[in-house]
């Protein structure tokens, strides 16, 4: 399966997480980002493929609602064409700060390829800059999340 791919349909189900209503669980008041403001780093780490949560503060319905991501992945993923089986990690750092939501998808496909890409609001856009011909590039951020 290609990494990007992978990284792809990662990318929806994070944000299904982030834009705190997910029909791919049937939650429909998750507030991922009060979380990870409450947290003296402002982030929460979500591992989709253990369905944990890693943060001092966490509330019942991001724990409750985490295992069943983890539980839904391999449809999630059948539907969108790929495998579950092809991630041999799939972590998503959120982010509150002052300068809005965001958050780091990272994913290690079975081969062994690592890539993180950063997604900001609620929606999960990707920052863009100009490249050196002037043309509208995606941003890449330098390192993987640990």
């Amino acid at each position: 399966m290609k990494h990007s791919s992978l990284h792809s349909v990662a990318h929806n189900l994070a944000s299904s997480l982030s834009g705190g209503i997910s029909f791919v669980i049937g939650h429909y008041s998750l507030d991922v980002y009060s979380v990870a403001a409450a947290n003296s780093d402002g982030s929460v780490l979500i591992d989709f493929l253990k369905g944990t949560v890693d943060s001092e503060y966490s509330n019942a319905e991001l724990l409750a609602a985490v295992p069943q991501f983890k539980n839904a992945l391999p449809a999630f993923c059948e539907k969108h064409g790929v495998s579950a089986s092809d991630y041999k990690d799939f972590l998503v750092r959120y982010f509150a700060t002052s300068g809005g939501n965001k958050f780091v998808v990272t994913i290690e496909d079975r081969r062994g390829k690592r890539s993180s890409k950063e997604y900001f609001g609620w929606v999960g856009k990707r920052r863009e800059v100009l490249d050196h011909l002037g043309r509208r590039r995606p941003a890449n951020i330098s390192r993987p999340l640990d």
